[in-house]
């Protein structure tokens, strides 16, 4: 804990407080994730590419000072155009943690109606990460999304959990069988505008899923840029909104090895005729593609008539690499 008596943020800690590590040292933040099972990792992506496609976020969400500017008007246009996960709780006391179905308000899913952000959701510092974290380049996104929050909507604290609903087995929590969790944090996440909280200290290997361990609360607060990443056996809660017209904005990437069927949380394929899919597909390459699930250049899926249709069907990608590979 910090000397105030809160929670202890992640830029104040140390390797030996087992907490994080900073983009200058991108092998410690490998190993931290890898040891720990999390990691922040400071400005991730240059603060120049965040701002670029966040100048796109406000197509999606009202802007803050629009949202607390009393018109309520705003107020229904993030409710009504953000998707809520469909949580229903037991009604709770709006103090204390508890989870709360309006928490989890303003969510969008990728595709986006932003090309600048739908860029984002692929890029290669995040994609680089990950892949070294996990310990192979097969890898697919399996949770594509942007969540806003504001000061005012609700009570935001949560008591300490696990995201074991990503997996329809039990997790296997070793190189290999890992799934990375991440937010890339699309404005600043200072201490009093809801950094995620992780449980700190020593948990029993042996026991991942028996509470959280007692040790230090550790605030994730990071600049704009920075990627918090973490497994499913860490435990991690939200904590409230307190600043006046505050509001906070991430983009949640998530990782899984290819042929992992058993993990999953959001998929395109329901909106792959759509125009935001579309338009992105098209300026993908091979690799950014697969991360989705298409099939390599050289998979015998492809044939030249397939080659053909996909041209057709985004127009615009340059197919080369897939018809270059055929037999």
């Amino acid at each position: 804990m910090n000397a105030s008596g809160g929670a202890t943020s992640a830029s104040d800690c140390t390797d030996a407080d087992a907490t994080s590590a900073g983009v200058a040292d991108l092998d410690a933040a490998v190993e931290h994730w890898q040891e720990h099972g999390w990691v922040l990792v400071d400005g991730l992506v240059p603060t120049a590419d965040i701002d670029h496609a966040v100048e796109e976020l406000w197509d999606l969400y009202p802007r803050p000072e629009e949202f607390h500017g009393g018109d309520p008007a705003h107020r229904e246009r993030f409710v009504g155009t953000s998707f809520n996960q469909g949580h229903r709780f037991p009604k709770a006391d709006d103090e204390g943690p508890a989870f709360r179905s309006k928490q989890f308000l303003g969510h969008i899913l990728f595709p986006y109606k932003s090309p600048r952000l739908n860029r984002l959701q692929v890029h290669p510092s995040v994609i680089g990460f990950a892949r070294r974290a996990m310990g192979t380049a097969d890898i697919r996104i399996y949770q594509a999304r942007i969540w806003g929050k504001y000061t005012g909507v609700t009570n935001y604290e949560q008591p300490f959990h696990q995201d074991r609903n990503h997996n329809v087995v039990p997790d296997r929590l070793e190189p290999g069988w890992w799934n990375l969790e991440g937010f890339l944090y699309l404005s600043d996440v200072e201490d009093d505008v809801a950094p995620t909280e992780i449980a700190g200290g020593p948990g029993d290997p042996t026991l991942p899923y028996e509470g959280p361990p007692d040790g230090e609360r550790i605030s994730a607060a990071g600049r704009r840029g920075s990627y918090l990443a973490y497994r499913p056996d860490v435990w991690h809660r939200g904590v409230n909104l307190t600043r006046p017209g505050g509001s906070r904005f991430l983009m949640s990437a998530s990782f899984k090895p290819g042929g992992a069927d058993w993990i999953g949380y959001d998929n395109v394929q329901p909106v792959s005729t759509a125009r935001p899919w579309s338009s992105f597909a098209a300026t993908c390459t091979p690799d950014e593609l697969a991360l989705f699930g298409a099939p390599l250049p050289g998979h015998p899926y492809w044939t030249a008539e397939l080659v053909d249709a996909l041209e057709r069907r985004y127009p615009g990608i340059d197919a080369a690499p897939w018809r270059n590979a055929l037999s």
